[in-house]
Parts: structure tokens; C-alpha cells; sequence
């Protein structure tokens, strides 16, 4: 399928344009906020060719898709055009954390690159610098420098634009706004010590620098939309154009300069410097937990919570101490799914493991979270323990990084730059060594073939064709190949290596997938499901492995026998069946299959 048609079937199992509230999208997934989440087809998208998955975080949902993701944007938002969207927020049935992290990511994720870009530049500076490649005092080098430090130093007018968008209100006043802090009569003034406040009418406005601030410029444009709406709305018609503006700046300026930018930079100001104290306080413990958890972040959203401290890290403090974590829990990811290349159960997952570890090391680490290492659940656990061990060696350190940087191996001109670089290859080699070396270790060795895998019947018994089962549903092999068994016994034994994928809310039916990707279902029996569970006992969890001939589940034979057909479909969902009856388990005496 194209793209195009990928996008139509996504609007319609999200339950049309009817249902969308707002669409965005970061560097790797569609984030689409919706009036009703009950009418979308989670499966269903996850289905898609392209697609890499398909949840609910916070109340929003995201499709996980990868580097094309502005692809599909486009395709969708040329199908149904912004102005179909509803407008009914559904932001009341949501926590305050919820919506804190999506104006977060609302409001950072558009602007990333160019920070990203003038990141880059400042390690391009650093290399001149180091190999004397132009004088530092000639014009070109400054020029260069200007290059980077434009967009950190008027950030907040980055920040009020993109603002002005997530909040729905003027962009140009936002911009404004961003100007008056930014003013040089501000500016100059913070610069002389002498001077600590001014005056207006009387008020006094602390006399602070905003330059390269995040906090007071975006709580300014989250009150000036309510300023502007009020104002807006109590406006004559014919007066609106000009007196709408003049009237919201001469109320907005002087409460932003005296309340809520004093406001907003003494909070990110005491955010930046708890963070620098608790890796002072412990750089090895705060690293430790930063690094081991970036993953479980990026899956619940909340690595979008960090962005302003980065940003005011650098403000106040003048480097950061967080992103040399996040970038050593990038290479452990990147680490553990190329190590699935060649433990991967199939030619797709490896083929999946090779691109997801290549799009990772460059910064794009969802397509191998989601792609490979949420399936490969020991080899993310190795990413943790990695990322967790390379960032305790950084921060303990100290390791300080002196501009923004994006997440990414092309990002190390930036880390170059810091005076103690070599402490940070030293915790990249550890995190990708210890990474490799737990994945190795934890990973089960994994069967290549595509084609053929042997398993044993799950239960001792008669065996039988499955049209010889009287559910049409089994029979018609409409849910896939298999057989039929009449037990002797109430015990279920693993098939093969795998692990439980399901557990039927009756007890009554089991999941399970091989390590080679053979999809099984056992359902015992006919109609126990109305039992509700009642004299099936499960032994294990689902999710959890297990190995050939373990017991899985026991049930009561010889009290099920006396009111149903116990006849149990083994459906094999995904590959043919061919059916052994001479070869048996000695030890569960299990009839071999190959399929």
C-alpha cells in the first residue's frame, strides 16, 4: 500500500476527521488527541504496512512510524485539511501531568531543529578551534559563532511562536512579547550590577536578562491568551483591528515584566539548579537512574518533561548535565538491537533490527523500542542495565556538556567541545560493551529459519482432524491450521521455547508464540468459557517464557468432562501444519508437529 492509502486507513480507524481533535507529529510518531479514544482500532493500525505500533499515552494517541513520519502527516492533513478538525477538547478528562507533557511537546518538538542545527555549528566552532582551521579573532569565526548562538540567545521568540500555536493564540502578539524581554533597554540594564529593578507607575520590575530563558516566555503566552480572548470578545466589531492589540499589549508587557517573566525565570531557575544538585549530591545514582530509565520515558512520553531543563540548564548554569545521559541510553539501544540482527526469530525481525539500529545510533531511537526491543523484552532490559552503567560513569565524572546537542552520533563535535571528552568515550565504550555482552547473555539464541519449526502437541490425547470439531468456527480453518486433540489429562504442556502472549479472561484458552514466531492457540474444550474460570488453574503469567514440556495450565478432566466436549482445537495462526503421529515426547508423551 502507499503511503496515501496507509493514511486513509488510519482516519478511518481512528473513527474518521469527526473524531479528531488536533494532529501533530514529532520526529518519529503521529500524535493524534481525539473526542472519543473507545471508537479506535489499535490492531488494526498496528497491522499497517509501516507501521511500527499503535498506543495510548496520557490520553493521546501515537502512532509509532519512524524518520517518514512528516510522510504520512502530510498525506493525512492533505486528506482531511486542518480546518475539519473538531474543536471539542477532551483535555478535562485528562490529568494535569497529561497535559503538561503534550503543551510540552507541542511546544518544543517544532523548534528542535533548528536548536539541533545550531547545536551542530557550535561542534563544527569547537573543531575549528581545536585544529586552528581560522584565526578566532577574524571576522569569519565570529560570524560562524553568530550562527550558533542566535537561536540559543533569542530562544524566547522560537519558544513564543511555537507557543502562540499550541495555545491557539496571536502568534504576532506572542512575538511581541518575546521582544519586549529581549529589548535592549532590559538587556543593557541587567548587565549593570548597580541596578536591580525598575520602575512603572510605581510597580517595581526586576531587572533580569531573559536572554536564552524558556519559562517566562511561555508562561507569558499561556496568559496572553486569555488576556487576548477577553479583550477580543468585549470589543467593539469595528474597533477590533487596531484596539484589540493596542489595549492586550499595554495590559500583557508590564504583567509580564513584572510578574510572570520574574516569575517564570525564579522557577527555572530553581528547577536548573535542583537538578545540578542532585548530581552533585550523587552523580553516579542520578546517572545511573537517568540513563537505565530514558527508555521507559520515550514510551510513556514524559522524556518531554526534560526539555526546559535542558534549556535552563544552559541559561543559568551554562551547560547541562541530563543529555550526556540520554545519548548514552541512545547508544545502548542502538547496541542491543543490532545484537537482534542475529538473535532476531525471523528474516523480517532481522531486517527490522538492522534499519531500527542504524535510524537509532542517529538519534531516532523509536523504531528500535518499539520495532524490536518491546518484542525482545531481555534485550531492552540489556539496554537499561547498559544505558544505566555508562551514564554512572559520566556523571560521576562530572561530565558537562556546554551546548544543546540532539541525541545522535553525529552530535559528537558538540560533546568534543567539553574539556573532559575523554570521560564520555569512556562511558560510551562501557555502555556499548555491557550492552553487547547482557544482550548476548540474556537473549536466548534464537532459530533463523522461516520456514520449518518442530513442536509437540500441548496435551496427552487422541488425536484428530480439525474438521472432526463440532464449532464451525475451529473447523472451517477460518482462524488458521491446526489439529484437534481428546484429552486424557488435565495438564497443558509448552509446545516448544516461547512465551504467553495471551490469557483468556475465562482461564479457558492460551497465546502462545515460539521463539521462532510460530502463533498457537490452545482453547480447551467447547464452550468452557462460560465457566468463567472456575476449574482451570494457569501456572504462568503472560508475557513470560518457558520451555518445551513445562506445564502451563492444569485443569479439573474429570469434572469438565461431564458437561462438555472436550475436545481442544490447537490452532496454529500464522504457518502450515504437518502432523507426525510415529515421533513423541518420551517424557509428556507429545505427538510432534511440524509446521
Amino acid at each position: 500500500m502507499t503511503k496515501k492509502e496507509i493514511s486513509k486507513k488510519i482516519l478511518n480507524y481512528i473513527g474518521s476527521t469527526k473524531n479528531v481533535n488536533n494532529i501533530n507529529y514529532c520526529m518519529t510518531r503521529l500524535r493524534i488527541d481525539l473526542n472519543d479514544n473507545d471508537l479506535v482500532e489499535l490492531d488494526k493500525i498496528t497491522d499497517l504496512d509501516g507501521i511500527l505500533g499503535a498506543q495510548f499515552q496520557n490520553g493521546q494517541l501515537q502512532i509509532i512510524i519512524g524518520p517518514s513520519v512528516s510522510q504520512y502527516y502530510n498525506e493525512i492533513m492533505e486528506e482531511v485539511g486542518e480546518t475539519s478538525f473538531t474543536d471539542d477538547s477532551d483535555s478535562e478528562k485528562k490529568g494535569f501531568f497529561s497535559r503538561l507533557l503534550g503543551i510540552l511537546s507541542g511546544i518544543f518538538v517544532p523548534i528542535i531543529p533548528a536548536i539541533a542545527g545550531a547545536g551542530m555549528i557550535k561542534g563544527i566552532i569547537a573543531i575549528i578551534d581545536t585544529l586552528n582551521l581560522v584565526s578566532t579573532e577574524s571576522d569569519t569565526f565570529e560570524l560562524i559563532s553568530m550562527m550558533a548562538d542566535c537561536v540559543f540567545y533569542f530562544l524566547p521568540f522560537l519558544l513564543a511562536f511555537s507557543a502562540a500555536k499550541m495555545f491557539k493564540t496571536s502568534q504576532v502578539l506572542a512575538i511581541v512579547l518575546a521582544a519586549a524581554l529581549m529589548h535592549p533597554t532590559i538587556l543593557q540594564t541587567a548587565e549593570l550590577s548597580e541596578v536591580t529593578s525598575m520602575e512603572f507607575f510605581g510597580l517595581p520590575i526586576p531587572v533580569i536578562s531573559y536572554a536564552s530563558s524558556v519559562v517566562p516566555i511561555v508562561l507569558s503566552v499561556w496568559v496572553l491568551k486569555y488576556v487576548y480572548n477577553f479583550v477580543d470578545n468585549h470589543m467593539p466589531e469595528v474597533m477590533k483591528v487596531i484596539f484589540t492589540p493596542t489595549v492586550v499589549l499595554l495590559i500583557m508587557i508590564p504583567f509580564e515584566l513584572i510578574v510572570t517573566g520574574p516569575l517564570g525565570n525564579y522557577f527555572g531557575v530553581a528547577l536548573s539548579r535542583i537538578v545540578v544538585s542532585l548530581f552533585g549530591y550523587s552523580g553516579l545514582l542520578a546517572g545511573a537512574i537517568l540513563g537505565g530509565t530514558r527508555p521507559i520515558f520515550v514510551m510513556t512520553g514524559m522524556h518531554q518533561a526534560f526539555t526546559p531543563i535542558f534549556f535552563q540548564n544552559f541559561a543559568e548554569q551554562g551547560y547541562d548535565v541530563l543529555l550526556p545521559t540520554f545519548l548514552l541510553s541512545t547508544f545502548a539501544q542502538a547496541t542491543a538491537t543490532f545484537v537482534m540482527i542475529f538473535k532476531a526469530n525471523s528474516k523480517k525481525d532481522k531486517s527490522i533490527a538492522a534499519s531500527a539500529s542504524f535510524s537509532a545510533i542517529l538519534g531516532i531511537s523509536e523504531p528500535a523500542l518499539y520495532g524490536v526491543l518491546v518484542k525482545y523484552k531481555r534485550a531492552l532490559i540489556a539496554a537499561c542495565i547498559g544505558g544505566a552503567v555508562g551514564s554512572a560513569y559520566v556523571s560521576m565524572m562530572q561530565f558537562h556538556l556546554l551546548s544543546f546537542a540532539t541525541s545522535s552520533i553525529v552530535s559528537l563535535p558538540v560533546y568534543a567541545a567539553s574539556p573532559d571528552f575523554i570521560h564520555f568515550i569512556i562511558a560510551s565504550i562501557i555502555t556499548v560493551v555491557a550492552t553487547f555482552i547482557l544482550t548476548l547473555f540474556l537473549e536466548k539464541k534464537r532459530v533463523t529459519t522461516d520456514e520449518t519449526e518442530e513442536i509437540y502437541t500441548p496435551l496427552r490425547g487422541e488425536m484428530k482432524e480439525l474438521v472432526d470439531v463440532p464449532d464451525s468456527t475451529f473447523s472451517s480453518g477460518a482462524m488458521g491450521e491446526g489439529f484437534a486433540i481428546i484429552p486424557e489429562e488435565g495438564v497443558v504442556y509448552a509446545p516448544f521455547d516461547g512465551e504467553v502472549v495471551t490469557i483468556a479472561l475465562a482461564k479457558h484458552a492460551l497465546g502462545l508464540k515460539s521463539i521462532n514466531g510460530t502463533e498457537v492457540l490452545i482453547h480447551i474444550g467447547l464452550e468452557t468459557m462460560k465457566l468463567n474460570g472456575e476449574h482451570f488453574n494457569i501456572l504462568v503469567d503472560e508475557n513470560q517464557e518457558f520451555e518445551k514440556g513445562q506445564k502451563l495450565m492444569t485443569f479439573d478432566y474429570d469434572v469438565l468432562k461431564e458437561e462438555f466436549n472436550m475436545i481442544t482445537p490447537v490452532i496454529v495462526m500464522n504457518k502450515t501444519v504437518r502432523i507426525n503421529n510415529k515421533v513423541k515426547n518420551t517424557e509428556t508423551n507429545q505427538v510432534l508437529a511440524t509446521v
